[in-house]
């Protein structure tokens, strides 16, 4: 608790300079420089983001579009205390870590600890988030657990996605990419009333890139993709009080896995591959045989709101969502490339480390009823609902231990599982705000209820070296948890305003897909999270700058932790063998410098550390590290805008960066501190008859900085293999709009 006091004491000091700044200044006249109302659906209703007590950022379409934003993996650099890595089996799933809490594992039996949200359909799980997204308006990232409203899976935070709604005016957009590396995109946009209470949307999204490793032996070379994407919306305006909103979406990815280099050697039990090892970010490496991996993911929507009056509105989100995934991965790309494919007649599927192929099917079903309003002359405001959630699926998955074929163990050193799995939740909400008579109601209480009853159930087959070993196994799981969340709020001023929170969260257990069959059925319990936040958001300067800050202290106990088999080389198991503890600060800043510059600022600071580690019987805490939490983060943009001749003239500049942080509790694979500067250059609004065009040029990582995408320490196998991130990239993008 010590840690988190000194945040309280600077914020507090903060807020009360800001406020004497603000006041002053309001005596001043309006020079009409003033920021734009930002309006977010963070707590289930349209508010501006200054009301909403949370730590968040919100990014509306024009500006994901300046950074270069076509997928959920895209957002990381803007948001500070976001970290996101690809899963290391499959490119196009991400593992996402907000203040140091998430998932590096994704399997059909666990799930994930950041939330993830598609037009308020909770996303069970995280494959395909790489694919192109048709008809984003805006993407919200909310920072902190959010078990009352978002429910179980959110102790990390929420990322909720908005896709564009059909209106009452036609419109037409056709966007074309082209970029080095062989990348391309169309995307198309259209907006068509057709009636005076019935009116459609529709987007359709290609896109293709080469990748930035050259594949020298067979197969896609190593990123190489194709992605479609496609969405259409209907809107029916019933009548006065009912509207009616049906959407489907589709999306398709296909192409090569990321290349998997081998960086270094740790022990010596790995120095008979130190020859092949290359810390620097190749360009070209082999396999003996990359397959395409695919990722095919769909979902529909059906939302009826009525107004029933002023005081009430009642919300219904029907979804049905599934997927279809197929990974393949080897991990021993510069093994087989500087050996000169020596290794591989030598094993059963022709790869030196270990190659795995992976498929994995899921649907779920998920129904909402949300009860919008106020009551008691408008004192109170409040939330509430019912939710229900049910998902079924399957995975199963060919690994082949090749590090044990060459020990001496040929044509049977593989193994191969087949999960069988089904979840279901059902939780009761609510949340009330409440703003009393007293202190010129500048006061605003916010109690927070959930009730939230889980159950579980997974088999597994496993075949273990050729079935020396095999065995079917199952297990079931139920649990039922309340996490409420109390939050006080004060108006300083109307426009500053100060809050302090408290809130609960947690993770639902499961069952560990690569686990053990001695310790598959027994599957693993819920996690918990308390966390402690205070924070202001602040208008000052009659609107010209924007200041919000938020710092949290959190209790995070019975951590679902990973641990490495000591046998099997690719078996964990994952026990409720940790605590930890969380603490750190926020600061976002928007500024209109002039009337044609904005100043964007965002930095977190994170302090995360083990306070208890169970690893096989043994307190280890001491040596392990919390991973994906950089100690320190930020992101800051200039946006230039400005009247020309023809049209408007526009530039950004951004610049991002991460402090070092581990990818694993070992301590071994680690991302270096890194970071990263992109820009765009345009012109928009130029007359082409009754339609306009924009032309922007864009480049990403322009300094070519090399960096860890992602690592994969082997333990007591003596290695690290290593993706390296994208390297400098640039383009063009021209759009005619009618």
């Amino acid at each position: 608790m010590f840690s988190f006091r000194p945040y309280a004491i600077s914020a507090g000091a903060l807020i009360a300079v800001v406020a004497s700044v603000n006041s002053s200044y309001a005596q001043q006249s309006d020079n009409g420089l003033t920021l734009e109302e930002v309006v977010v659906t963070a707590q289930k209703k349209s508010e501006s983001l200054q009301d909403a007590p949370i730590s968040l950022l919100a990014f509306d379409s024009e500006k994901l579009e300046k950074l270069g934003v076509s997928d959920v993996g895209d957002i990381q650099g803007a948001v500070p205390n976001l970290s996101t890595a690809p899963h290391p089996s499959n490119r196009n799933s991400l593992t996402a870590f907000i203040r140091g809490v998430g998932n590096a594992d994704l399997q059909i039996t666990k799930d994930p600890a950041v939330g993830v949200y598609l037009d308020g359909v909770y996303l069970g799980r995280s494959a395909g988030l790489t694919a192109d997204i048709a008809d984003v308006q805006a993407i919200e990232v909310l920072r902190g657990p959010q078990g009352t409203l978002y429910g179980r899976n959110t102790t990390g935070g929420a990322i909720s996605i908005r896709s564009a709604q059909p209106d009452e005016e036609f419109s037409l957009k056709q966007k074309l990419s082209k970029g080095n590396r062989g990348y391309w995109r169309s995307l198309t946009q259209a907006n068509i009333p057709l009636s005076d209470t019935l009116m459609m949307r529709a987007a359709f999204s290609r896109s293709a890139e080469d990748g930035w490793v050259e594949n020298t032996g067979a197969g896609k070379d190593f990123g190489e993709q194709q992605k479609l994407a496609a969405r259409i919306a209907i809107r029916w305006l019933v009548n006065d009080a009912v509207s009616i909103d049906y959407a489907y979406d589709q999306s398709e990815i296909e192409g090569g896995q990321l290349a998997y280099q081998l960086s270094r050697t740790t022990n010596a039990n790995g120095a008979g591959f130190a020859p092949f090892a290359r810390e620097s970010r190749q360009s070209s490496l082999s396999v003996n045989n990359l397959e395409s991996s695919s990722d095919d993911v769909s979902g529909h929507s059906l939302v009826t709101t009525w107004f029933v009056n002023d005081d009430l509105t009642v919300k219904s989100i029907t979804a049905y969502r599934d997927l279809d995934e197929f990974a393949y991965q080897d991990y021993s790309a510069s093994a087989h490339h500087f050996s000169g494919g020596m290794f591989p007649s030598l094993v059963a599927s022709g790869a030196e480390i270990l190659d795995t192929r992976t498929d994995k099917v899921q649907d779920q079903i998920s129904q909402e009823i949300q009860f919008l309003g106020t009551m008691a002359d408008g004192k109170i405001d409040y939330v509430g609902g019912l939710y229900y959630f049910k998902e079924e699926g399957s995975e199963d998955q060919l690994a082949s231990l090749n590090l044990l074929a060459l020990g001496g163990f040929p044509q049977i050193a593989e193994e191969y599982y087949e999960i069988d799995a089904s979840a279901e939740s059902l939780a009761a909400f609510s949340q009330l705000e409440y703003t009393p008579d007293i202190l010129e109601q500048r006061l605003h209480l916010t109690l927070g209820l959930r009730y939230t009853s889980d159950k579980r159930e997974a088999t597994k087959y496993d075949n273990l070296y050729n079935n020396q070993n095999g065995a079917t196994v199952g297990g079931d799981q139920t649990s039922s948890k309340f996490t409420p969340s109390f939050t006080a709020a004060y108006d300083i001023s109307d426009d500053i305003n100060a809050y302090a929170k408290i809130a609960t969260a947690y993770r639902a257990g499961g069952f560990n897909t690569r686990g053990t069959e001695a310790r598959f059925a027994g599957g693993f319990e819920p996690e918990e999270l308390l966390a402690y936040e205070i924070g202001s958001k602040a208008e000052l300067l009659n609107r010209r700058i924007r200041l919000n800050l938020a710092a949290f202290w959190y209790e995070y106990t019975d951590l679902q932790v990973d641990q490495s088999d000591p046998v099997n080389i690719i078996a964990t198991d994952t026990f409720n063998a940790g605590e930890a503890e969380m603490s750190g600060a926020e600061m976002d800043l928007t500024a209109v410098l002039t009337r044609d510059l904005q100043l964007n600022v965002s930095y977190g600071y994170l302090d995360a550390s083990y306070q208890s580690f169970i690893q096989y019987g043994q307190e280890v805490s001491q040596s392990k590290n919390v991973p994906s939490a950089p100690q320190h983060s930020y992101n800051v943009s200039l946006d230039y805008t400005r009247p020309v001749s023809i049209g408007e003239l526009s530039a950004t500049v951004n610049y991002s960066w991460e402090d070092e942080y581990y990818f694993s509790t070992q301590g071994i694979a680690r991302k270096d501190d890194v970071g990263l500067l992109s820009a765009t250059l345009g012109v928009s609004n130029i007359a082409i008859g009754d339609s306009e065009l924009s032309v922007q040029l864009w480049g990403r990582n322009l300094e070519n900085k090399t960096y860890a995408a992602h690592e994969i320490d082997w333990a007591e196998s003596g290695f690290v293999t290593t993706i390296f991130g994208e390297p400098r990239s640039y383009g063009v993008d021209v759009t005619l709009s009618f």
